[in-house]
């Protein structure tokens, strides 16, 4: 006899999110919902609720999901720190586009539970990952790179929100906006 998270799918919770993911990518945050969520993954209504609590709690596994995705991404990047980083970008920015639901919530700090280990341990993983990859290419004092690292990642997180940006543009945009923080980070290290 099968548990109750192997029953059906193999991967229950998984299969939940995959299913939360898509309906947030079809029909946004404020259509989302349990019920929902369970018809299309075929399982009873109270499945997610038992796998998760509550839509707070899907919603942080969607979001979890999502950090881990885009940094198993930006770690396989290559070249030097300064290509590195950029391709980590082009990687964020690729990842908003191919993977909506996830992206429409990750951010969405208010309907997620920011003290679930798991957010947590993902959530900082892909920021770190661009952080250390910076300090390489440029080395700075933690505070710098700590805002030097935001400010790369507001950016892109802004070239993500503009849907209106060609690819061209927004590599282009890109690249500027790394040679940029880099370049203030060796300032600041002279």
């Amino acid at each position: 006899m099968a548990n109750r998270d192997t029953y059906h799918h193999g991967a229950l919770p998984q299969a939940l999110i995959r299913e939360g993911a898509g309906l947030l990518a079809e029909k946004g945050l404020a259509s989302f919902s349990m019920r929902e969520v369970a018809r299309r993954a075929g399982v009873a209504v109270a499945a997610p609720s038992h796998h998760f609590g509550s839509a707070r709690g899907l919603l942080t596994g969607i979001a979890t999901d999502g950090f881990a995705q885009l940094a198993e991404r930006m770690a396989t990047t290559a070249g030097s720190p300064e290509d590195r980083a950029s391709a980590m970008c082009r990687a964020y920015v690729a990842f908003a586009k191919e993977c909506p639901g996830h992206a429409a919530v990750m951010f969405q700090l208010g309907l997620l539970n920011q003290e679930d280990p798991a957010f947590i341990q993902q959530s900082s993983r892909a920021f770190a990952q661009l952080s250390a990859t910076l300090a390489k290419a440029a080395p700075a004092n933690a505070a710098k790179l700590s805002q030097a690292t935001r400010t790369l990642w507001s950016a892109v997180h802004g070239l993500v929100a503009l849907k209106m940006l060609t690819p061209k543009e927004a590599d282009e945009i890109i690249s500027f906006a790394v040679r940029a923080v880099v370049s203030e980070l060796r300032r600041d290290s002279t």
